[in-house]
């Protein structure tokens, strides 16, 4: 943690991280990745890649929030190297988000346990800068719906 750092912001974001890391974890299966589970990481990557460019700047926390997802999830190689130029494109706008999605949830339905981890990735990543931006806050409330969740949620 750099010099006048909060240590209690520190330790929030780890927390965050592991839980993160938890959801995503389940949603892919861990080890080798099957087809689907390629589709889900570049899918979950693209987003919240876009995501984190959607205010025009990804800070570092952002940055190093998705670097340690990626080594809390123990990504084999090329695992790894999809998720990286997924969260790319993603935050250079090379993905079609409703077209993304659809295909997300044609493999895990509206308001269904995959669904959920998805949309608390996002949200958590949201929150790894300690503020909400609007335009990240719009981009979210879209997600919550599509994913079959209300915006209170």
């Amino acid at each position: 943690m750099a010099h006048g750092e909060n240590p209690a912001l520190g330790s929030r974001f780890g927390a965050m991280l592991r839980d993160l890391g938890a959801s995503i974890g389940e949603l892919l299966g861990g080890g080798k990745l099957e087809p689907e589970q390629n589709v889900s990481l570049e899918i979950a990557f693209g987003l919240l890649g876009y995501l984190a460019g959607v205010d025009s700047i990804v800070t570092s926390h952002e940055a190093e929030f998705v670097n340690q997802l990626m080594d809390d999830l123990q990504l084999p190689a090329r695992a790894r190297d999809l998720a990286q130029q997924a969260f790319a494109r993603g935050r250079k706008r090379e993905i079609d988000v409703d077209a993304d999605v659809d295909r997300f949830l044609q493999m895990h339905p509206p308001g269904s346990a995959n669904a959920r981890r998805l949309h608390d990735a996002l949200y958590r990543l949201a929150a790894a800068d300690g503020r909400l931006q609007p335009r990240e806050k719009t981009f979210l409330d879209a997600i919550t719906t599509k994913l079959g969740f209300g915006e209170d949620q």
